[in-house]
């Protein structure tokens, strides 16, 4: 999870003009690049914690670029592999806290495949002679750069991931504390 908080503030720093590799093309890349491996990271989240099943489907994925097939592997080995947002409301009347599942403007499972996707498209060499389309393709992905950062920040913020092979969940917060650091508790599910 610190990995994927250190590339949202290179996304942001990109965003907001604080940096530039110097060409707005290449800018863009950068971000896609930024973008898919956030997504790869977070499909790949609840297999971390167990390191021989990480290496086992690491080994079939790692040359894998079509996200649907990583998907699919995924979920095969793992069908609740995706984060799970949550908000913890407090009762203002009796301070008793409630977990909540969050239920909308968060990446959904479906949104992170398409952006590991439309990013890695965005990656790979064009076709020379089909620049409309492909300008058009830029386009349209530059365009989402702020709503994608917002929704993996929904969905993040704070989450349980379901471990593999356990009922054993993990609840992760990404700004805890007066330093903002990521805590993960281990705990039973909601």
């Amino acid at each position: 999870m610190q990995e994927i908080k250190l590339r949202d503030q290179v996304v942001e720093s990109y965003l907001t003009g604080e940096r530039s590799t110097g060409q707005p093309m290449t800018d863009i890349e950068f971000i896609c690049l930024q973008f898919r491996k956030i997504g790869e990271l977070i499909m790949l989240s609840a297999l971390c914690a167990h390191k021989t099943e990480y290496q086992k489907i690491h080994s079939r994925i790692e040359k894998e670029w079509e996200a649907s097939k990583i998907r699919k592997t995924m979920e095969r080995i793992h069908p609740d592999f995706y984060p799970v947002p949550f908000d913890r409301v407090v009762n203002l009347n009796t301070a008793a806290a409630k977990d909540q599942r969050v239920t909308n403007s968060f990446l959904s499972k479906d949104e992170c495949i398409s952006i590991i996707g439309q990013c890695g498209g965005i990656l790979h060499a064009f076709n020379p002679y089909n620049d409309d389309k492909v300008f058009k393709n830029i386009e349209s992905v530059k365009g989402n750069f702020q709503e994608w950062k917002s929704k993996i920040r929904r969905l993040l913020k704070t989450h349980e991931i379901k471990l593999f092979g356990t009922s054993t969940q993990l609840w992760v917060y990404m700004a805890h504390g007066d330093k903002a650091e990521v805590l993960v508790e281990e705990r039973v599910p909601l």
